[in-house]
């Protein structure tokens, strides 16, 4: 067991079988903790089992690491996020409550958008008049209105709504039960649920199907939960449901002010609350920040007062805070800023030499990186740098790239009505007039061999080779190796005229090869079904480029830290975001500067324009950040 504090070793030492709740503040060994309950319990018991939940497969691949010198971790603890576990319990019991087999998760806004639209004409709704749109001239907010409607579904669901229950929240919305029913169904009937849907079944099953849940705890004995301030109901539910009766030691680890996605309905009442209602836990805190420097504590009890405890040994550290011009002005500052501190080289609170791979900049969105993206690729020190995004799919943007990610969709449901008509509007053929054909991909590639589109016989073959594929046992090294040559010949031949989309082709088809490279090497299944949920559920996310400046926001930096930390673009209506009126959001975008801090380890730059520039041109005069005023203080 590496070196633990007096206080993380009572924690991890404690009896197995009671629950545990540890409220653990920024930089005091949180997820250290968790990892090492996790070890004690597999060294200190012959058989039991343990299910270690986090919130994103990064968090997940980095408990692993920690643990991976564990003789029995493979056999003894599933480490995964929420969502697989969930997965996992509708791939093996969706059955039970009426689900068709091999379900697809359309995990893309813009599907569920198509579905709902199509909800609605099939229950003979007019669109327009349901969206309240009734001048030609306002037809663009329909967007706007698809898109409010489809968060109030996600609403219902993360809060697991019942009928009673939505039509009271909605009561002002006569249609809104059958519309939401209409919505479930179309999913359904393509083959297909949504994000949100996996919870919302898994813990229906769970429920309804108790045999199902006995299964899962006849195997593990114990359930361990990672960032656990971040659950909402559906997922707090979902573990409670899955512990049933019969699992008491339920450790959840956590921090209120870390609390920062409200907009998935996350509240930290679940740990703080419920969980003790529902547990009874032993509750331990843990304030000592271990990781920080004096500096970005004092900064952060600013913030939060008397979140953070330094060490007897911690560091003195740097914090700045800097108003300057203009956003331009700003990105040259922290570009001039990282240019000097490179060039400092060494210094004896920075271990090792002082490179960009120690450095980040972090912002309450992506927009504010704008003009130091600018500068950083155009401006007198250039640095290469990567931008944090999120786990998400990123959709292929090639002719080539999007027929293979379509076709991949249709083999494994041929009811997809929704992906099927993409492909046929990419390869500018006719949409079927029934969907649900086992050669489906053979008859489209008939056709696309005669469409006027780019390479049609190099898009044809692809669709005869995903066609032919074995859903078990699918070769997909092979059919990529026959397309890189394939895209390589065209190259060669037709690279002048059409260098950019050949490029980008093989780029993406490369991007696939290392997507199932991946899925194999961490052991996440064998089929076609297993490696498309994977890439929905983000278990095959690039791995981030750690070299180089990290540009990233605060929601993606979560859970990375680093040296030196600029946070950029702290104005009043940026950050706190604009949005952010009602006290509850208003604590929330404090949480979210207090993490963006907290990611600092020993020396963080904090920066606002007084003045910006608006999308149409003008200029506008900047107030700084309460925030920044609170740490002024």
């Amino acid at each position: 067991m590496i070196n633990l504090s007096n206080d993380q070793s009572i924690i991890v030492k404690a009896p197995l079988e009671q629950a545990i709740q540890v409220l653990a503040s920024a930089g005091s060994g949180k997820t250290r903790v968790l990892a090492e309950r996790v070890r004690y319990i597999i060294e200190n018991t012959r058989k039991d089992r343990v299910i270690a939940l986090t919130f994103t497969n990064k968090a997940a691949e980095e408990m692993k690491t920690r643990l991976e010198d564990l003789k029995e971790i493979e056999d003894r603890c599933w480490i995964a996020t929420i969502h697989t576990v969930a997965q996992r319990i509708l791939d093996q019991y969706g059955h039970t409550i009426g689900l068709p087999s091999e379900l697809h998760i359309y995990e893309r806004d813009q599907d569920r958008e198509i579905i709902f639209l199509q909800s609605l004409r099939e229950n003979g709704i007019d669109i327009d008049a349901f969206l309240d749109v009734v001048d030609e001239r306002i037809k663009k907010d329909r967007e706007g209105k698809i898109q409010e409607r489809l968060r109030q579904f996600s609403i219902v669901k993360r809060e697991l709504l019942n009928e009673q229950e939505i039509k009271k929240k909605y009561k002002d919305n006569e249609n809104f039960w059958s519309v939401f029913q209409a919505y479930q169904n179309s999913l359904i009937e393509s083959g297909g649920i949504d994000f949100d849907d996996i919870l919302v079944y898994a813990h229906k099953i769970l429920l309804e199907q108790s045999w199902c849940g006995d299964i899962y705890r006849a195997q593990y004995s114990h359930v361990c939960v990672d960032e656990a301030q971040d659950l909402n109901k559906a997922q707090y539910e979902f573990v409670k449901a899955l512990c049933g009766e019969e699992i008491t030691s339920v450790l959840m680890v956590g921090d209120p002010n870390q609390m920062i996605y409200g907009f998935n309905g996350s509240s930290y009442d679940y740990l703080c609350k419920r969980f003790i209602e529902d547990f009874h836990p032993v509750q331990y805190e843990l304030k000592e920040n271990f990781r920080s420097s004096k500096a970005v504590i004092q900064l952060a009890n600013k913030l939060k007062h008397g979140s953070q405890m330094a060490s007897s040994f911690v560091l003195d550290g740097r914090s700045e805070i800097i108003e300057l011009k203009d956003e331009d002005a700003e990105a040259l500052w922290i570009c001039e800023k990282i240019h000097e501190l490179i060039q400092e080289k060494t210094n004896p609170e920075i271990e090792k030499e002082i490179s960009l791979d120690k450095i980040a900049v972090i912002a309450r969105n992506q927009f504010v990186f704008h003009s130091l993206e600018k500068c950083l690729k155009g401006g007198k020190h250039q640095f290469p740098y990567s931008l944090k995004k999120s786990e998400r799919y990123v959709e292929p943007s090639s002719l080539f790239g999007k027929v293979l990610d379509l076709a991949v969709r249709l083999r494994l449901n041929t009811k997809d009505w929704v992906d099927g008509k993409k492909l046929c509007s990419t390869l500018n053929i006719d949409t079927p007039k029934m969907w649900g054909s086992e050669d489906l991909l053979s008859i489209f590639a008939e056709n696309a061999r005669n469409s006027n589109i780019l390479f049609p016989n190099t898009q044809a073959d692809v669709l005869v080779a995903v066609q032919n594929l074995d859903l078990d046992q699918p070769n997909i090294l092979k059919l990529c190796h026959i397309f890189i040559s394939s895209i390589e010949e065209l190259g060669a031949i037709e690279g002048l005229k059409y260098s950019n989309e050949l490029e980008r082709s093989l780029q993406e088809l490369q991007a696939f090869k290392e997507c199932w490279t991946t899925f194999k090497s961490k052991g996440l299944g064998e089929s076609l079904a297993a490696f498309r949920n994977a890439i929905a559920l983000g278990q095959l996310a690039d791995d981030f480029n750690l070299s180089g400046l990290t540009l990233s926001t605060v929601h993606n930096i979560k859970g990375l830290e680093k040296d030196i930390i600029f946070l950029m673009g702290m104005c009043e209506g940026v950050f706190p975001d604009y949005r952010a009126c009602k006290e509850q959001k208003l604590e929330e975008e404090q949480n979210t500067a207090f993490v963006a801090v907290t990611r600092s380890k020993r020396w963080i730059y904090i920066t606002y324009p007084k003045q910006r520039r608006m999308p149409w041109g003008e200029t506008k005069v900047q107030k700084p950040s309460r925030f920044v005023q609170k740490m002024q203080k």
